[in-house]
């Protein structure tokens, strides 16, 4: 009898610790119906339960952990890296909260930088990221800090994402000349153009080719055949309307939060 209750007491501990463990973290099966979606990722979902300890993660802490990512994505070559956060910061964050460890204080930190990296990216609007961060359970104090930190950086955040997203080299220099085979070793009289162009690409390296005049003529047409397929998909009415019609919709959203 004895062990019979031992047992039916500890399987209630469990059941009760497994309860409070899923009221303190992120609900699971909300993944799709956030701005994470797919899923949310895992160091988000480690910070919650972090960030729900009102005697560590106090107001004031939750600020400098704010700050401290926020000027790292502003520094940083992208949203999304976040590599400018040197451990000695982290290590003097973790020294002003006192309540928290450098790993805990780490993974807040890295919770909250790719939460708002995750929501500038896809241009999520306020009220959805408040929403979301609801239902996964952050404290209202928390929520109304990263929103305010949204609100005020979300524009040099896009204008950063923009200027150094991951894409290949463009072409910041193009210099071509004519030259004229006059004979060769084979043929005493040739005179056939050729065309010989060098470019220059925005990491800076250099390149020279040469083409005979039908390849430059063929290459020609493409370029100019692509720009006018842009220009006619740009001016096709259902194109305009469409860009229109999600700008009015963003501007509205934004402006009545």
């Amino acid at each position: 009898m004895a062990s019979a209750r031992w047992k039916t007491a500890t399987t209630a501990v469990k059941i009760q610790n497994a309860a409070v463990a899923a009221l303190s973290g992120v609900p699971h099966g909300i993944d799709g119906d956030t701005f994470f979606s797919p899923k949310i990722p895992i160091t988000v979902r480690a910070a919650i339960p972090l960030m729900q300890n009102e005697e560590k993660c106090t107001k004031a802490v939750f600020r400098e952990v704010m700050k401290l990512a926020v000027n790292a994505l502003l520094k940083g070559t992208g949203v999304g890296d976040s590599s400018v956060i040197k451990c000695e910061d982290i290590e003097q964050l973790a020294k002003q909260a006192k309540t928290f460890s450098y790993h805990e204080i780490s993974v807040v930190l890295t919770g909250v930088t790719l939460l708002v990296c995750t929501a500038v990216r896809n241009r999520t609007k306020v009220s959805v990221v408040t929403k979301d961060l609801k239902e996964m359970n952050m404290p209202e104090a928390q929520i109304d800090d990263i929103v305010k930190a949204l609100r005020n950086v979300r524009i040099d955040l896009q204008d950063n994402c923009i200027k150094n997203r991951v894409r290949a080299p463009s072409l910041t220099s193009f210099r071509w000349r004519v030259d004229v085979a006059i004979s060769t070793e084979t043929l005493q009289k040739v005179f056939k153009p050729t065309i010989l162009c060098e470019t220059t690409t925005s990491n800076g390296e250099t390149k020279t080719f040469e083409m005979p005049i039908e390849q430059f003529h063929h290459l020609r047409y493409n370029v100019a055949k692509v720009l006018r397929n842009m220009e006619e998909v740009e001016r096709h009415p259902i194109m305009r309307l469409a860009f229109q019609s999600d700008r009015e919709a963003f501007d509205k959203g934004e402006n009545n939060e």
